[in-house]
């Protein structure tokens, strides 16, 4: 790969972008993403007026569309005449569109080349011309971006180079739910317009659901006019009802309006049409294709139901194959999405036809029968010269002979596919779940859960380790998913979505050797400026000054410590009241505090604030900085940072469930601490988490007993408090005051509650604990 070899001399911005550079550390000189598989940069600039000619190499009529997109761009005089075809001889001041054959480029690569008299981009194909455009576009000044200028055309200066470029995978993709929450068109056009400024290919269009059914079906109008509307939305996670009509479908006008715009910007449209499963919404409005016959209503609720399409029912099959082939009408996506996730059996299994259908095609059990499903639906796609893709369920009971799976549960299902010789997807809910917390839950919006920072998405690589060369071909990219559950606006889906498309997009196209994190870092933080211009909420959280704590084995304390993903800031620091920007403090090294203390963070570039002030309070008290002694074992799932997570002063966040909890499967928790010498013991504070949508509840009970020699306890006296339930995911403390003991070791036996209780969905399993920090004579008793 090459990178920054420049020709003789140097230009005045490759200088600047030197400066700027070398004072973080980096090598890129440029500002291009993804990252080009080769960059050179050259001497002098080409200058862009308003007067600059475009200019084609073919009469080619995709090459006159893509000249006219860029002059609309660019705010171009028209000539007079109509743009150039042919190669003129003369280049003075011109932009060349050309096709021509380029070995290394394959079907979407170009080659890029800017000198003082003319710029030049060619390609095999119309798709080449258009991402080499969209490179030339991130080469000029942010303001390119301006869709609605004020004021004439100012010149730009580009910076002479080489470039050449090509993706490294074939799908490069980002989806979007409309069904837990529904997006008008011209949000839709502009998620588009983003995918394709960073050369992501693929829009997935998730469209049906058991919240609504967003596609108009001509021959089937109860889907709109039933399945396109609930009568009310969850509060929160499923801890009340909001009562208000929510609802809202694409007309096929419409959706076919959606599909011509991202083919113009050379973004492919993969349907979602959900089957057998999380089709609530399509069974409100024809009941008869159920199991049950019903009735039902489009559900209020997030989450998975039983009831799915009846797979035994020949008018099922009847249904989806006029259903789809509207569809196919619509979009000309060679793939076809089916789901197939999350689709439970126990209706199938108690239904005489799905029954009657098991043993009349020979099928093993309901497993075999989603088989029979989807196999089935895959030959009419077949028949009609389309492809099905699947969720990673599609495995189970056989996979369909021609299908594409969708890796989501993990890597797991993908590794099996590609063992298989199908196409694989991947898309694995860690990191490519973007409806996922991407920095500490407070101060974000309220997410599912989970934890996907920006980086953790840059540094996933696609092709699992265990395939060989043969099956790793199978992998066909990656996609990010963008779920809208907790997701009810325009603006919070952009926050979500972004920067870390942008990040995935990276890791789709560049060579995998060419991506650097401090590279991207410094890059995107060039972009953010220009995702400004284009009104795009970004979050900015990669940037965020983290505060956590560390055991100190010199000194023997635990002190503070300022972390943070981007490696190319300043970090600073307040402790207590925030009365001015001068009351922070640069930060050198960890420190320690005395008390306990709020500790203000933030991330500066460039001299200024470039990500979120974070705040965190660190209790210090009798037990902080002690590591327990567990006698119990902790799940490795949710491990925090071990047993030092239980005193090293950080409370743990109620939707952060990865971070500073302890999880224990089942089990009861049981811990000793040694305080080193006898103290005077007044109160013990235990922090608990409670989240019953993740099978997470407050203990049944939990012993408090001291000792002075660490052999013989006794129950500690005091006031214990009742354990309080609620729905909503929360922290509860558990505090026992007015102890009044003498002691220097503290045993703490925690009752788990052993299984979930009845009429939880997963009654009868075992049933998780949480715990983060134990309190020993924590003053004023703050949580």
């Amino acid at each position: 790969m090459k990178l920054n070899k420049c020709f003789p001399g140097s230009c005045l911005l490759s200088a600047l972008f030197l400066i700027n550079l070398i004072s973080f550390g980096q090598k890129s000189m440029h500002n291009i993403i993804p990252e080009p598989v080769t960059f050179e940069a050259g001497k002098g600039f080409f200058t862009l007026t308003a007067s600059t000619r475009i200019k084609t190499a073919s009469t080619s009529k995709e090459l006159s569309k893509l000249a006219d997109f860029l002059e609309s761009r660019l705010r171009l005089n028209k000539p007079t005449d109509s743009k150039d075809a042919g190669v003129s001889k003369q280049k003075v001041n011109s932009i060349l569109l050309q096709l021509s054959e380029i070995n290394e480029t394959g079907k979407e690569g170009y080659k890029l080349t800017v000198d003082k008299k003319q710029i030049v981009i060619s390609a095999n194909t119309g798709k080449g011309i258009f991402y080499g455009i969209q490179t030339l576009l991130q080469l000029m000044p942010d303001e390119v971006e301006d869709r609605n200028p004020a004021g004439s055309f100012s010149s730009y200066k580009i910076p002479s180079c080489q470039i050449l470029d090509y993706p490294r995978f074939e799908y490069r993709g980002m989806h979007l739910d409309v069904c837990r929450h529904f997006f008008p068109v011209e949000f839709i056009k502009k998620y588009i317009d983003l995918l394709a400024m960073y050369k992501i290919n693929n829009f997935h269009w998730h469209l049906t659901e058991d919240q609504g059914w967003r596609l108009e079906i001509k021959k089937y109008p109860l889907l709109t006019e039933v399945g396109a509307w609930r009568s009310s939305t969850p509060i929160g996670r499923n801890a009340g009802d909001d009562n208000m009509l929510y609802g809202g479908f694409y007309t096929q006008k419409e959706a076919r309006e959606v599909v011509a715009y991202a083919a113009e910007r050379y973004v492919n449209v993969v349907p979602e049409i959900e089957m057998p499963g999380h089709a609530l919404a399509a069974l409100a409005a024809y009941p008869e294709l159920s199991c049950t016959g019903g009735p039902f209503e489009v559900w209020t609720k997030w989450g998975v139901i039983d009831d799915i399409y009846c797979a035994g029912n020949e008018k099922v099959f009847t249904f989806l194959e006029e259903v789809l082939t509207e569809v196919m009408n619509i979009f000309p996506s060679t793939y076809i999405h089916i789901g197939g996730d999350e689709a439970p059996k126990n209706r199938w299994e108690a239904c005489p036809l799905c029954q009657k259908r098991i043993h009349d095609e020979h099928l093993k059990d309901p497993h075999e029968l989603q088989s029979y499903f989807i196999t089935r639906i895959e030959k009419f796609l077949n028949s009609n010269g389309r492809q099905i893709i699947g969720w990673d369920e599609i495995l189970e009971g056989g996979l369909a002979p021609g299908a594409t799976v969708m890796s989501w549960r993990g890597i797991d299902g993908g590794i099996a596919a590609a063992k298989m010789g199908h196409d694989v997807i991947m898309t694995p809910g860690t990191p490519c779940y973007f409806d996922h917390y991407q920095a500490s839950p407070v101060g974000e919006p309220l997410a599912i859960g989970g934890y996907n920072p920006l980086k953790k998405v840059y540094n996933y690589e696609p092709v699992p380790e265990v395939l060989n060369a043969n099956e790793a071909k199978h992998i066909l990219g990656s996609q990010g998913n963008l779920w809208t559950e907790y997701i009810p606006t325009s603006a919070q889906a952009e926050y979500m979505a972004f920067p870390r498309a942008i990040a995935l997009a990276e890791v789709n196209w560049s060579p995998r050797e060419a991506r650097n994190w401090d590279n991207f870092t410094y890059k995107l933080n060039r972009h953010f400026n220009r995702l400004s211009v284009l009104d795009l909420n970004f979050s900015k959280s990669s940037n965020n000054a983290i505060i956590t704590t560390v055991y100190d084995s010199i000194s023997k304390n635990r002190k503070v410590v300022l972390e943070s993903d981007n490696n190319l800031g300043t970090k600073y620091y307040c402790i207590g009241n925030i009365e001015s920007p001068k009351s922070f403090k640069k930060y050198k090294k960890p420190f320690l505090i005395k008390e306990t203390a709020e500790i203000h963070a933030e991330l500066r570039m460039d001299g200024k604030q470039a990500g979120n002030k974070t705040s965190r309070q660190v209790f210090v008290h009798e037990g902080y900085g002690i590591n327990p002694d567990l006698n119990t074992k902790y799940s490795n799932e949710y491990a925090a940072n071990g047993s030092s997570s239980l005193t090293d002063g950080l409370r743990g966040h109620p939707n952060s469930l990865r971070y500073d909890w302890l999880g224990f499967h089942g089990e009861d928790a049981g811990l000793v601490i040694d305080l080193g010498k006898e103290s005077d013991i007044s109160n013990i504070n235990i922090g608990f988490l409670h989240n019953p949508s993740n099978w997470i509840f407050i203990p049944t009970d939990v012993e408090i007993l001291l000792s002075a020699d660490g052999n013989t306890y006794l129950p500690a006296g005091g006031l214990k408090p009742d354990l309080i339930v609620v729905n909503e995911p929360v922290t509860v403390d558990f505090n026992q005051v007015k102890i009044d003991t003498k002691a220097r070791f503290v045993k703490i036996i925690v009752h788990n509650r052993g299984v979930c209780p009845e009429g939880h969905a997963g009654h009868g399993e075992k049933a998780w604990l949480f715990i983060d920090e134990v309190m020993i004579n924590q003053p004023n008793d703050k949580n």
